[in-house]
């Protein structure tokens, strides 16, 4: 699996490299996806709070690509987590009008993502080339009416508890417009 993975978390699956930061893109650069260890991931998402997410609504997606073969895309539901348990490592994301969100691998599939590492170490290993990506998305509804103005996510990851949280998108404006996309169907009503 490429060294460099594509990690994009949005509400709404939006893809917005552009609005990663610099330091996140290094730190995710830089990083072994095939050292991580899956129990200790944590994903977080401020919101306005008339938007939340929705049941079932977090994943992880990985997508691998043997040369010349389909893609295969597996996918995982986060489980939500107890803020309490990261307040300290969130406190400055805190806001204003807005709801922080925490999530982790479900303890369940830990089993599965661990196999499918393991896959591609051995695969790796037999000079097998593959290609893969990551993507993390929170899926969200609106408790009432599509609102006027902006409307500003934020989106955070933490691949182990000593380094804290990396802001991944900062005040992303869900209006930005989406490819062929209806930002009232991709947000639709609780």
């Amino acid at each position: 699996m490429k060294k460099l993975i594509l990690l994009t978390l949005s509400s709404l699956l939006v893809s917005a490299c552009t609005a990663i930061p610099v330091k996140t893109l290094y730190k995710l650069a830089t990083t072994d996806p095939l050292t991580l260890d899956p129990v200790v991931m944590r994903v977080a998402a401020r919101m306005p709070d008339w938007i939340e997410p929705r049941p079932d609504g977090a994943k992880l997606e990985i997508t691998t690509q043997l040369d010349g073969k389909t893609d295969t895309k597996e996918t995982f539901i986060l489980q939500s987590i107890p803020l309490a348990l990261a307040q300290t490592a969130l406190a400055k994301e805190t806001k204003a009008g807005f709801q922080l969100y925490t999530y982790r691998i479900n303890p369940n599939d830990i089993p599965r993502l661990l196999a499918l590492r393991e896959t591609v170490k051995a695969r790796k290993a037999a000079g097998i080339k593959e290609h893969g990506t990551m993507g993390i998305s929170v899926a969200a509804c609106r408790k009432g009416e599509l609102r006027e103005g902006a409307i500003p996510i934020s989106n955070y990851l933490s691949l182990n508890p000593e380094e804290g949280y990396l802001p991944v998108l900062v005040d992303y404006d869900l209006r930005k417009p989406v490819k062929g996309q209806n930002l009232a169907e991709q947000l639709p009503a609780c």
